[in-house]
């Protein structure tokens, strides 16, 4: 073939293209799009490369460790980034399994049941225990982690060590745990929402020091009552049975799944809306996943709830929530008799069916606990501009105004219980306001709304 011909051929072929085109403008609105067709693919071949990478480097530290008789589990992790906090999904479910295959899950952890591990916070509100690194050996295994570091220790003393959360060391509480006797401690190569675990003395080239060489750490946490989960060692029941129980509040979930755990399993879990029902002594707990919030479609929820108000038939139905106000005192539990829904819940006043704004319970249907507030809550949509927060601090508001704000699921639950004519118990707490650390302000509201509960039946 002669080079005129080729040159044809090439020529024709180039013609056939869409870069071939009299009008620049078209020409470089292809430029464009085949440019960023390719960046998407190459975009989507680096993650696809990343996470096969990632999960090779789980699976091969899960089965050294494996090896090495660590009680380690393959597990998935979920990060919340609104509330900028890890959740593993059925975490004492995971801890009661034996050592497993890796199933490919996100993230791997070690059930410490010959080791103890201090864990330091360095994010914390709370002051550091720095003078404690000086006692700690340098050579002993330890990992950076997204919000402090982990020390690894061989519990070779013969004792249970149980878990410390905040030591308190001469009356001063610090940002540091004492991982002991069946805790969840994830480890590296571990990475949930960017956050990442890396070791900085590999457990694998370097050995965890001897607990009994280290008697000090007894010392430190001589003060500090152990951590029990919710029921661990507790002759608890509630007094109630058949009872719907909801959460619409992720820290308040987080402290509800505790009680399925050491002592009594949960015998039966039903997916419904975005969360999930649990059955736990003989009632219903509805851990919702904020379904009421995601659910914009009010008519579609409230027929959900009355489905299933009709098919699990309850003796009564109680809502845990945390609320704000600027008139009662942070961490003040309530229980609220009324609501009044916002005027921004467009969705609620669509309704065809007749809905008050305002709905209150009446006195025969109030469960009467120690904390019993007749008052109406506003119930304020989060979709809308302001918020809560905003509101309460505003300083256009006059300090004689009454301001108590709560989530939507108070509102239905009320509804709800008017409509069947069941019981009701909407208990709430007050929170507190902690601008350094939300989140720990967070669980230990919820922690406090719950055990009012318990132990308000």
């Amino acid at each position: 073939m002669n080079k005129r011909i080729k040159k044809n051929i090439v020529n024709n072929c180039f013609k056939l293209l869409p870069l071939h085109h009299d009008n620049k403008i078209i020409q470089v609105t292809i430029i464009l799009l085949t440019l960023a067709v390719l960046i998407i693919v190459l975009y989507l071949l680096y993650r696809g490369a990343s996470k096969a990478w990632y999960m090779y480097r789980l699976k091969t530290d899960f089965y050294k460790l494996k090896d090495m008789g660590v009680e380690i589990q393959n597990f998935n992790l979920i990060y919340c980034s609104e509330l900028k906090r890890k959740w593993p999904t059925s975490a004492l479910k995971i801890m009661k399994k034996k050592k497993t295959e890796f199933k490919n899950k996100n993230s791997i952890g070690m059930i410490t049941d010959k080791y103890v591990v201090l864990d330091f916070d360095t994010k914390d509100h709370l002051p550091q225990a720095d003078f404690i690194l000086d006692m700690i050996p340098k050579d002993t295994a330890y990992e950076k982690t997204p919000n402090g570091y982990h020390y690894y220790f061989e519990n070779d003393t013969g004792k249970v060590v149980k878990t410390r959360i905040q030591v308190t060391i001469n009356d001063i509480k610090y940002a540091l745990d004492v991982l002991g006797n069946d805790s969840l401690v994830y480890m590296s190569p571990t990475c949930i929402g960017g956050k990442d675990y890396f070791w900085i003395n590999s457990i694998f080239t370097h050995k965890p020091a001897k607990l009994s060489e280290n008697m000090w750490i007894f010392d430190i946490i001589k003060d500090t009552k152990p951590f029990y989960r919710m029921f661990d060692g507790l002759d608890v029941k509630l007094n109630i049975t058949n009872a719907l129980i909801i959460a619409d509040n992720i820290y308040i979930e987080s402290q509800i799944r505790f009680i399925f755990g050491n002592k009594k399993q949960h015998s039966k879990k039903m997916k419904y809306l975005n969360g999930n029902i649990y059955v736990y002594d003989d009632n219903y707990y509805f851990l919702t996943n904020s379904s009421f919030k995601k659910t914009k479609n009010k008519t579609y929820l409230l027929n959900k709830m009355r489905e299933l108000v009709k098919q699990l038939n309850p003796s009564c139905i109680i809502d845990l929530s945390v609320m704000n106000s600027n008139y009662y005192k942070p961490n003040s539990v309530l229980q609220i008799s009324s609501a009044v829904i916002d005027n921004g819940y467009k969705n609620y006043k669509n309704i065809t069916r007749h809905i008050d704004d305002y709905i209150e319970i009446d006195k025969s249907l109030t469960h009467r606990t120690k904390y019993l507030i007749r008052d109406t809550i506003r119930i304020e949509n989060p979709y809308t501009t302001t918020t809560t927060n905003t509101i309460i601090s505003a300083e256009s508001i006059s300090p004689t105004s009454k301001i108590l704000y709560g989530n939507e699921s108070i509102y239905i639950a009320l509804l709800i219980s008017s409509e069947f004519n069941i019981p009701n118990i909407t208990l709430g707490i007050i929170e507190e306001k902690n601008t350094n650390n939300l989140r720990t302000t967070l669980i230990a509201t919820s922690d406090k709304i719950f055990h009012s509960f318990v132990a308000s039946l």
